[in-house]
């Protein structure tokens, strides 16, 4: 049984190597007991389920709570904080119902004495070693009642001194490594420009001195794309608050008689094998049960994007150029990005009319595609649905649809409006008009943008008290968009892209196909970006493009080195056709054929980060799947004359054979020699790099 449940005093959650175990304690407040390796016999907590010894403290500040209110002698960082109508802002509970249903566990917390409830919920993955929770506000009284903050779940670790860990950052520089010490105090990660954005991500992840195989990791995904809040506290009681959900700095919610209102979930887990069980973990989960299921199985194409190649000059009989070019390369998938639509000649105008410019395609938009789908190629599209610019028929007609502020001018950002996507009539236009789109168009793909934060969150459609419920019902109306269009169009590849990487998250996961994770294509700091993505979400997810050189930081790196480093996730292809050599083109197809060989290793297989360019000179990059492995291997720069390396991979089969290709020499050994004494690599200059295939033989 993954629940059980002693007389409502006593709870347990089992996956097939965890136990996660709660109770009620003296006062009948819930609070965590245990989280970590699995305990077989429960029952041996029954004695005492909430021991705790600090003297001189109220017990809700001394306990590891699983959901606590503001008031009531709390004086941590609390889960949720309520003002009732005649403004008592505290929140006293008792547990007056639980129901257990196959895998789920629904805990029912009553007011003492107003007519409110919070719903806690509980879904056990025994076989994928998570739990997924979630909380609900039910207002079973006549007056409305305000929500200020309501976090979606509470974790209580023992005891202080971890370091937790998340991913800083800004446009170009996504996933930055934050390792922070847990001192007392707290440690906020978060959102507050209306998306996931650059700066943090909604995830926790703390541990004490835990390496990628070693060590207790606590870690924690929530599946939300708007403001969010993650706390990490260390409690002067001796134990680690956590607490992760939607941001409550300028957030608010009425909810009205009768009324319920529910928190995104969160996804938690724990390895007692460092961070790489953690990350197995986590990308299965996300390929077997989170992904849309229409293309789930199937592998992401290799892509081409002609941005490069012509910006917002797009002309059709130009693009069926470059189509050709790119599917003699070898390439899947043709894009058209910006510049495609009524309007768009520069990002001054044009968005939120996502009608086909019968200037650049005086045929439609069917005499590219046809001729991409005869060259054996899918064909995409570029949209940034969530934005309009004042200079569109858009917003000529509808100006109420942007978000504003009275008396305020209202803010540009890169020349464009947020639409209201709280605002039902806004999104069923935009559901209409690309589904017409889609509809009328053999459009196989569609790269999502979002290339402005939110702010002036105020709309002339909404009365000004529900202002503050903006951000949560823009983030509402961008998944109903999202999940409407895969329901009409399942077979349309959807890819989540803000300014790069600013909607990376488990939310976005679940709606969308892939990921673009980062504006910045340099092949050298995309190894970075791509290492840190890789904790939390699954390689398949992740487009990795070859761009031409000079690019951000004005670098030029060797081909080989360049297409390695985007041959480590979904590869994409973003060079100017116009200018590349033959030659070049040659030699990129070359790539794009050995990248076919590993594909599907890259994409559904497992991965191993065997060596850091954070600590050392080469990074070592290993998926496993089946009987095959792919290694990448990468050094920056070599120092003091080391030109051998040493790498043991991880992974393979003991007593299987594996041949592979080194210094131009087939080889065959065993997984254990592999593993254990590893490959001696001769990798010398600047910027060398390497891929080398393990193919599983019969001994």
């Amino acid at each position: 049984m993954p629940i059980l449940n002693f007389e409502n005093r006593l709870f347990a959650l089992e996956t097939a190597h965890i136990s996660y175990i709660f109770g009620l304690s003296e006062k009948g407040f819930l609070a965590n007991i245990y989280w970590g390796k699995k305990i077989p016999h429960v029952e041996d907590f029954l004695e005492n389920p909430c021991p705790f010894s600090v003297v001189n403290l109220s017990e809700p500040q001394i306990l590891k709570e699983e959901f606590s209110a503001f008031g009531t002698m709390h004086f941590k960082e609390t889960a949720l904080k309520v003002t009732f109508s005649d403004q008592v802002r505290d929140f006293r509970y008792r547990l007056s119902e639980c129901q257990v249903e196959d895998e789920r566990l629904e805990l029912i917390l009553q007011d003492e004495f107003y007519p409110f409830r919070i719903h806690l919920f509980y879904e056990v993955f025994p076989e994928a070693d998570l739990i997924r929770r979630w909380s609900s506000a039910e207002n079973t009284g006549s007056e409305p009642i305000v929500i200020e903050r309501f976090c979606s779940a509470q974790f209580g670790l023992p005891g202080t001194g971890y370091t937790s860990l998340n991913y800083n950052g800004r446009w170009g520089a996504e996933f930055l490594e934050q390792s922070d010490p847990v001192t007392v105090g707290k440690k906020v990660y978060e959102s507050l420009y209306g998306l996931t954005a650059h700066t943090a991500n909604p995830v926790f992840l703390v541990h004490k001195n835990a390496t990628e195989t070693t060590g207790d990791v606590y870690y924690g995904a929530l599946s939300y794309s708007g403001n969010f809040k993650v706390t990490v506290e260390a409690v002067n009681a001796g134990f680690t608050n956590i607490l992760i959900g939607m941001n409550d700095t300028d957030f608010s919610w009425r909810l009205n008689a009768g009324e319920t209102f529910t928190t995104p979930a969160v996804y938690a887990g724990y390895s007692d094998g460092g961070f790489e069980k953690m990350t197995h973990t986590l990308h299965s989960f996300a390929l077997e049960q989170l992904i849309p299921r229409e293309l789930a199985d199937k592998p992401l194409p290799v892509l081409y994007n002609s941005w490069y190649s012509t910006t917002f000059s797009v002309r059709c009989s130009e693009q069926i150029e470059l189509a050709r070019r790119a599917a003699a390369m070898g390439v899947e998938l043709f894009v058209v990005d910006d510049g495609w639509f009524i309007g768009r000649n520069d990002d001054t105008a044009g968005l939120g009319d996502w009608y086909v410019d019968p200037e650049k395609f005086p045929n439609g938009m069917n005499e590219l595609i046809d001729e991409v789908h005869r060259l054996g190629m899918k064909f995409g599209l570029w949209i940034e649905p969530e934005m309009v610019n004042p200079k569109s028929r858009l917003f000529s007609k509808h100006p109420e649809w942007v978000l504003s502020y009275p008396n305020r001018e209202i803010l540009m950002g890169r020349n464009q409006y947020e639409l209201d996507m709280a605002n039902p009539e806004v999104v069923d236009y935009l559901i209409q008009v690309l589904d017409e789109l889609l509809s009328e168009n053999a459009i196989d793909y569609i790269k999502w943008d979002m290339n402005r934060y939110l702010s002036e969150a105020g709309s002339p459609t909404r009365e000004p008290r529900q202002w503050k419920e903006l951000h949560f019902c823009s983030t509402e109306g961008v998944y109903r968009l999202a999940e409407e269009l895969k329901k009409r169009h399942p077979k349309v590849e959807l890819e989540a892209c803000a300014s790069g990487g600013g909607r990376v998250d488990y939310g976005a996961l679940e709606r969308f196909d892939e990921y673009w994770p980062s504006d910045n294509t340099d092949p050298l700091d995309r190894l970075f970006i791509q290492e840190a993505y890789s904790y939390f979400y699954p390689v398949k997810y992740m487009r990795a493009w070859l761009t031409d050189d000079f690019g951000m930081n004005q670098r030029k790196l060797p081909l080989a080195f360049s297409m390695h480093s985007s041959m480590c996730g979904a590869l994409g292809i973003g060079i100017d056709l116009n200018r590349a050599s033959d030659e070049k083109l040659t030699e990129i197809a070359g790539y794009i054929a050995d990248y076919k060989k590993v594909r599907n290793t890259v994409q559904f297989g497992e991965l191993y980060r065997l060596s850091s360019l954070k600590t050392a000179s080469l990074q070592a990059v290993q998926y496993v799947r089946d009987n095959q492995s792919a290694l990448f291997l990468f050094l920056d720069h070599e120092r003091f004359g080391e030109i051998w390396h040493t790498v043991k991979l991880r992974g393979l089969k003991e007593n299987a054979v594996y041949e592979y290709e080194l210094d131009g020499k087939i080889l065959r050994k065993t997984g254990a020699y592999l593993m254990q004494f590893g490959l001696a690599l001769h990798m010398k200059g600047d910027y060398d790099s390497r891929l080398i295939i393990f193919t599983e033989k019969e001994a």
